[in-house]
């Protein structure tokens, strides 16, 4: 019977099922869920390159989609969805929180730019620091994003993966070295441009 009542769904179009959605059907949620799933993963893993990532952002994506359900104004859902997926992808991008290591690296790059470029720097700056955060072997990249993106101790940290403290420390230490390093290559390259 159930089987049934889930065909039901799939042949309703996106409207009515937002409509059921605001009405707290979970029947609605799921089809939603479903029906654009792999579409949404396949554009998310080519924007972050990243399963786990995108597989993050998209579970955020589809929580809020059902928390907010009663306030969304929807007109368009395959439109919102993929929108909403590129947002919170690039959102990631633009989340680190390394901010005086951000704000040094500004004020060595002003002197050699026009100061209405500085915006534009630090979206690029951004974007050089996640590639460079990608870089990093995966278990170095899931305790420096754990840390600098979601807030976690170094204790809670430790505590998830069953390590030790230190380990901890010694993880974030490579993955600031290697950042550093990025950015400074960067750093060193617009300033032999500015001599030129």
């Amino acid at each position: 019977m159930e089987k049934e009542g889930n065909s039901k769904f799939q042949f309703l179009s996106d409207k009515n099922l937002l409509n059921l959605l605001k009405e707290g059907n979970d029947m609605a949620f799921n089809q939603i869920y479903n029906r654009y799933w792999k579409r949404l993963m396949a554009y998310t893993i080519n924007i972050v390159n990243d399963r786990g990532l995108a597989e993050d952002i998209l579970h955020d994506l589809f929580t809020n989609l059902w928390i907010k359900r009663e306030t969304l104004k929807i007109d368009n859902l395959e439109k919102y969805l993929f929108v909403a997926a590129k947002h919170k992808s690039i959102s990631f991008f633009r989340k680190v929180k390394f901010t005086e290591l951000d704000e040094s690296i500004i004020k060595r790059l002003i002197p050699l730019t026009n100061e209405a470029d500085a915006p534009i720097i630090k979206n690029d700056l951004n974007f050089i620091i996640a590639k460079a955060i990608k870089e990093l072997p995966k278990k170095c990249r899931v305790i420096f994003y754990m840390s600098k993106y979601q807030d976690y101790s170094n204790q809670e940290i430790a505590k998830h993966f069953n390590i030790s403290h230190r380990t901890v420390e010694n993880q974030l230490s490579i993955a600031l070295k290697h950042l550093k390093g990025t950015i400074g290559k960067v750093v060193s390259l617009l300033y032999f441009l500015s001599t030129l």
